[in-house]
């Protein structure tokens, strides 16, 4: 294999400079890998080497560094006759992207074309919004490898001068934090300091969102609604009972059997195959169901069925539920957050409220969790214990206690 740098006089750019470009020649062919460098004239290319230009040194370091790479990866390949010369050039290309140093822009897209496969199409809208941000605060072009301690408490300090809260920026903070690991993995960075050594993540802030079991109480027993907001409390109601499952993995499910069996779509990418949560539909959940049930078996809200749709009802809704039950906010996740919190209360184990809920196992490297696994009959025995107590009409120190006897 031979190597040269050359200029392909009739290539001449919109502009009128000329792309300098490696020319690779093997087994009787010649290909070309193009550079990130131009010069005005084609006369500024002599010999392999660059002049009459401002910065003439540095390119053709630059180049020189190029080239001994390529030799390098001839070299470290067996059986080289075998290759054609444009398999080379493929092979060759291949490499020196992933070595290469990027923009922001472009390890943000990398991420996010690679991330597609496992990520959810919401995620990746949310982690392009929030990476078109920093872009906006260090500017295009930027090279991620520039990226200091300094920069990082400026951008945070950027998004606090924009108003958003604390909880938000930990989450803009997190996917800059993902792109610096997405560029250290590929390659298409390098710091001498880690930029996030000095940053310290704030403490997150527990949501109270969970409704007391007689809020719960009065949320189910309530009348005089209008049309829309019964709709929304059901909708509510059906994912406290269902034990705080989202409207995505509800409307996935066959809701003509007796029981459910799922992996929650919002981890499924990263959760195993065999870790399905299974646990049969409670009566009060079953009542809900047949309410809105049309013939072909799907859930129907007055004509709407699709996830964003019904989600659009709770949005609009339930907020103004909250203030007739005494609570400072209802949101659809408050029936999630109720439900673990009633579920802690009445001493079901962590594991068990875990297994209810879909989530994975919070210390999946515990020994003990090798050798057990809750299941679908202490899911359903811990679920009708807390549904009990909501249909009773006993005060929660009362129900506690008895537990206690």
């Amino acid at each position: 294999m031979n190597l040269r740098l050359v200029i392909l006089e009739p290539k001449v750019l919109a502009d009128g400079t000329h792309k300098i470009r490696v020319a690779i020649s093997h087994n009787s062919q010649t290909r070309y890998i193009p550079t990130r460098f131009t010069v005005p004239k084609s006369t500024n290319l002599k010999n392999g080497v660059v002049s009459g230009v401002p910065n003439a040194a540095y390119i053709n370091q630059q180049l020189r560094t190029m080239m001994n790479k390529i030799y390098t990866f001839f070299d470290d390949l067996e059986d080289r006759e075998y290759y054609s010369c444009s398999q080379l050039v493929k092979l060759f290309t291949n490499k020196l992207d992933k070595g290469s140093i990027r923009t922001a822009e472009e390890i943000a897209g990398e991420m996010l074309r690679i991330k597609r496969h496992n990520w959810a199409e919401d995620t990746i809208r949310m982690h392009k919004r929030r990476s078109e941000m920093f872009i906006e605060y260090a500017g295009k072009g930027f090279l991620l490898s520039m990226l200091d301690s300094a920069m990082v408490f400026g951008y945070r300090d950027f998004l606090r001068k924009k108003g958003y809260s604390e909880t938000t920026i930990s989450m803009y903070m997190n996917t800059l934090r993902r792109m610096v690991y997405f560029a250290l993995n590929h390659g298409y960075a390098k710091f001498e300091v880690p930029p996030f050594f000095d940053y310290k993540e704030p403490l997150p802030i527990v949501r109270d969102l969970a409704l007391s079991i007689d809020q719960i109480r009065q949320l189910r027993d309530m009348t005089g609604l209008g049309k829309w907001e019964e709709c929304a409390r059901d909708i509510f109601m059906l994912s406290f009972y269902m034990c705080g499952m989202n409207i995505g993995d509800i409307i996935a499910q066959d809701l003509t059997l007796d029981f459910v069996k799922f992996i929650r779509i919002k981890t499924k990418s990263r959760r195993n195959p065999n870790e399905k949560t299974e646990f049969t539909i409670q009566p009060e959940a079953r009542a809900i169901i047949d309410k809105y049930l049309n013939e072909q078996g799907q859930l129907q809200f007055y004509g709407r069925t699709s996830k964003k749709s019904i989600q659009h009802i709770t949005d609009e809704y339930l907020c103004k539920l909250a203030p007739k039950i005494g609570a400072e906010r209802l949101i659809y996740y408050s029936a999630r957050k109720t439900f673990a919190q009633l579920a802690n209360e009445f001493m079901v184990k962590d594991s068990v409220i875990e297994y209810c809920l879909g989530d994975a196992v919070s210390n999946p490297r515990k020994a003990l969790s090798f050798y057990v696994r809750a299941n679908k009959r202490m899911a359903d025995k811990a679920i009708r214990k807390i549904f009990d107590a909501v249909a009773s009409d006993k005060p929660m120190e009362l129900l506690i206690a008895e537990m206690e006897i």
